[in-house]
């Protein structure tokens, strides 16, 4: 008995690591946690913020900054719910590549900042709620892209498409036209901002606690510009208003002809989906009449309005101050859309219409 214990010999209770040892453990797992959770949800930059979003490209003029993720506020510290991320070709959306996967459609979405998603969720966007409207367990994968882009009308569509967007093989190819913006004599305008903006330094590049701090992306424009909109129309101006207004009109059409010539001689479909603005403003509903017979194209402008009026709960069809979309606006256009299309004839046969709201 005494050998075996001798043998085997007595254990005493562990001396514990000191207090410093694990107050330093529990520091660096709490950091890795923060840095995870601020990775994932972006930092909160102001909507109105220059000098952040938008980077001249030598392709393209002019792109979302590659590589960026932000949370959008109203510059007074509300943040939306989602956090956004640019994809390396300067789009609001997931890395995607130019080639499709075979038997999958495609459709490319273009446009200004109204319909770009900035604000919503994800799973809320146009471009996403329109690819899960299609069964893709009876059809053909659907993709969408979107390539929405603040300040983008129809010329600036036209030059993304033919140097850019037919890379990826769109299918079918949509317009949506701001007709507050894009039909109207005045536009806006993209403005060089100065090269004294400081490129982040220290930690901010590499750390998403660090960039909170800041208040500022850790991906920043290396040649920043910024969107300058054009200032509010007032209705009914008389003759030379009207005359203006027709003299855009025309202006407008040729170039969602050039548009849809582009698309079409690249064996894609084109449509039109005429964008109600936000904030609510007048603009002549008369566009997609004048494209009748040429172009497919639906306006949501009179949806929009009476759900204003008659809605028993108030919508989310705009964010403000943003001035883009909110979540019901996107879903009213996804189904829109979808509908445009399929009265058109420009989905696949391999399309399926799935059940999913």
């Amino acid at each position: 008995m005494r050998e075996s214990e001798s043998e085997t010999g007595l254990v005493g209770p562990r001396r514990r690591a000191p207090r410093w040892a694990v107050s330093a453990v529990g520091l660096v797992l709490a950091t890795v946690l923060l840095e995870v959770a601020a990775r994932l949800e972006g930092v909160p930059v102001c909507g109105d913020a220059q000098g952040v979003f938008l980077e001249s490209d030598e392709e393209v003029g002019w792109t979302f900054t590659p590589g960026q993720t932000f949370r959008v506020t109203d510059c007074r510290g509300r943040a939306w719910s989602a956090p956004v991320t640019i994809n390396h070709e300067g789009l609001a959306d997931q890395p995607r590549p130019f080639e499709k996967r075979p038997g999958s459609v495609r459709v490319l979405l273009l446009g200004g900042q109204l319909a770009d998603g900035l604000g919503v969720a994800r799973r809320d966007r146009l471009s996403v709620r329109l690819a899960h409207l299609a069964d893709q367990t009876r059809g053909a994968r659907l993709s969408v892209v979107n390539a929405l882009v603040p300040g983008y009308g129809p010329p600036e569509a036209l030059r993304w498409l033919e140097r850019r967007g037919l890379r990826y093989e769109p299918d079918v190819v949509v317009l949506v036209l701001d007709p507050s913006r894009d039909a109207e004599p005045q536009r806006g305008s993209i403005r060089t901002l100065d090269a004294d903006i400081a490129p982040a330094s220290g930690l901010v590049p590499l750390s998403a606690i660090a960039q909170w701090v800041a208040g500022r992306p850790g991906v920043m424009p290396r040649h920043p510009v910024a969107f300058v909109p054009p200032a509010t129309r007032a209705v009914g101006r008389g003759q030379a208003d009207a005359s203006g207004r027709a003299t855009a009109h025309a202006r407008t059409q040729r170039e969602i002809a050039s548009l849809a010539e582009t698309a079409q001689r690249a064996g894609a479909g084109f449509a039109v989906l005429i964008a109600p603005p936000c904030p609510s403003v007048a603009y002549e509903p008369d566009l997609c009449a004048a494209l009748a017979g040429d172009v497919p194209c639906t306006d949501l402008g009179a949806t929009f309005d009476g759900l204003r009026r008659d809605a028993k709960r108030p919508l989310e069809l705009c964010i403000d101050p943003l001035g883009r979309w909110g979540r019901d606006g996107h879903f009213l256009a996804s189904h829109a859309l979808w509908d445009l299309l399929a009265q058109a004839k420009l989905w696949p046969e391999t399309v399926v219409r799935g059940y999913r709201l």
